[in-house]
């Protein structure tokens, strides 16, 4: 779903993230989206640290449900200076991220660990099962990134929904796509 890019067919993107150029002030955009998302009931919203995060009521949640985490910072590099740069990253809660990072780091390990051992037994003549760790883990590793993709395609009307509240928020023409 990479929504900044002219190619929407982008399958290896699993958090997709996009720009956004305004004339107005990180104060004034930010003091938009916590007064006119608290008004609007079909999304939760909070501010950590300043970032603002958008994602579904606790009832409507489910494990894919998505989550827009949006921050603010100064356009210092680009010919509109003064402008707001806003980086929004889609994804899932935290805790489903950390769930698919920590199966992907004990895949990736085992199928190192043990098809390096196998591999050395291998090359010293000894047969080993341990072998099998490189095919099968990453037949595993396939298998885990197609059930994300699978949720990612679960959770697109939910992801449509929260972009169209971020963009409402801020105010109709007041924020322009930036093209990476």
């Amino acid at each position: 779903m990479p929504f900044n890019k002219k190619d929407h067919h982008n399958f290896g993107e699993i958090r997709p993230r996009f720009k956004l150029r305004s004339p107005l002030s990180q104060d004034e955009i930010m003091d938009r989206l916590v007064n006119n998302t608290a008004l609007d009931k079909t999304v939760n919203t909070k501010l950590v640290l300043g970032q603002f995060f958008i994602d579904m009521p606790i009832q409507e949640r489910h494990f894919w449900s998505p989550e827009l985490k949006v921050t603010l910072e100064d356009d210092e590099y680009n010919e509109y200076d003064g402008d707001t740069l806003i980086r929004v990253m889609v994804g899932p809660v935290y805790t489903v991220w950390v769930l698919f990072v920590f199966i992907y780091s004990f895949l990736g390990l085992l199928c190192l660990i043990g098809g390096m051992y196998g591999l050395s037994n291998l090359t010293l003549g000894i047969d080993s099962a341990w072998i099998w760790c490189f095919p099968i883990t990453f037949l595993l590793i396939i298998g885990v990134w197609v059930i994300a993709k699978s949720g990612q395609k679960a959770a697109r009307d939910e992801t449509l929904h929260l972009v169209s509240t971020l963009y409402h928020a801020i105010g109709e023409g007041n924020a322009e796509r930036i093209h990476i």
